[in-house]
């Protein structure tokens, strides 16, 4: 994967892609969307945070992604990037399948791309700035579809270091530390469009097009 940052583009070799569930800094808050979730027929976290860990092919930069089944969507999320000492910062999207998230989260997550920006922020010039910045999407052009806050969530480096590695940690690898409310209710849509902005940073944007594989007639 590739990433614009500070105008030089860098170029990275992922070992891991990570995504972070339940990573609310409000645990009474995640604990009343567990119950959600479990009144939906999702399973319960083994972990609050929940740690995921999937092959890094999944991590998607192209205009647009291919999916099975019409009820998947986007999520934006805060995405670190770590490389030998360094960490980077960009936007992505955790597109997940929906009827499947109801059977086995961790396969819903797996069916399904990860789109990720082509631009970023070295995690130095973020500084003190995390809790500062917000996240946002749109679906279907102009419908906005999340607008919130990162300081909802527990610190994106913090929830890094946090990894549970079952040994050294690879040398580079990618993770998404979790997202914001949806307005309006979770639902699928042709497009999505992922902002991160914060004081004094240039904006991460991330679109792509959603592509349904057609189905059979069986």
């Amino acid at each position: 994967m590739r990433l614009s940052v500070g105008g030089a583009e860098r170029a990275f070799a992922p070992e891991a892609l990570v995504v972070i569930g339940y990573a609310g800094r409000d645990r009474a808050a995640v604990d009343h969307h567990i119950e959600e979730l479990a009144a939906l027929g999702v399973s319960r976290p083994a972990s609050i945070p929940l740690f995921m860990v999937f092959p890094p092919g999944l991590i998607a930069q192209e205009p647009s992604i291919a999916v099975t089944g019409p009820n998947t969507s986007g999520e934006a999320e805060i995405v670190v990037v770590v490389d030998g000492d360094e960490a980077f910062v960009t936007v992505g999207s955790d597109h997940t399948d929906r009827d499947l998230e109801a059977v086995h989260m961790i396969a819903s997550k797996a069916v399904c791309p990860k789109p990720v920006a082509l631009s970023g922020w070295s995690a130095a010039e973020v500084g003190d700035r995390w809790e500062d910045l917000s996240l946002r999407s749109h679906i279907d052009g102009d419908v906005l579809y999340q607008d919130g806050s990162a300081d909802t969530n527990l610190h994106p480096l913090e929830l890094v270091a946090a990894i549970p590695w079952a040994g050294r940690p690879p040398g580079s690898f990618v993770a998404f530390t979790g997202t914001v409310p949806v307005i309006g209710g979770i639902r699928p849509s042709t497009g999505f469009r992922a902002e991160l902005s914060g004081p004094g940073l240039a904006p991460i944007e991330l679109t792509y097009r959603v592509e349904t594989v057609p189905e059979l007639s069986l």
